[in-house]
């Protein structure tokens, strides 16, 4: 996937320092498709939740914003089944911030 396409989807200029800090966080991110990382920021949007990059590690973060207990309830959800379905690893940071890791494959 292009680079600056991601960096739009998610609301960030194209830049060449944005366009840097992205290339390390996916080489950072063990296995995540970008295009998952996408899918997951369109079903947030609508509760003004978001995925973003973060400023303190090489990595994406998951923002649950919601204040409405009901819609906070139901983007953790979104999170997790998202997070299952792809088998992605997450780190919860605090209340709000999950860091995406990367793929979790199981060992057999």
């Amino acid at each position: 996937m292009n680079y600056n396409a991601l960096l739009a989807q998610l609301g960030y200029n194209t830049d060449e320092a944005n366009i840097a800090h992205i290339k390390r966080i996916l080489n950072n991110s063990d296995g995540v498709e970008p295009t998952d990382v996408i899918t997951l920021n369109d079903h947030l949007k609508s509760h003004l939740c978001f995925v973003a990059l973060s400023s303190s590690e090489d990595r994406l973060k998951i923002k649950n914003v919601a204040t409405i207990p009901e819609i906070k309830q139901q983007v953790e959800q979104i999170i997790q089944n998202w997070s299952i379905k792809n088998k992605i690893l997450l780190k919860k940071i605090n209340e709000t911030t999950y860091y995406i890791i990367g793929k979790h494959y199981e060992k057999f």
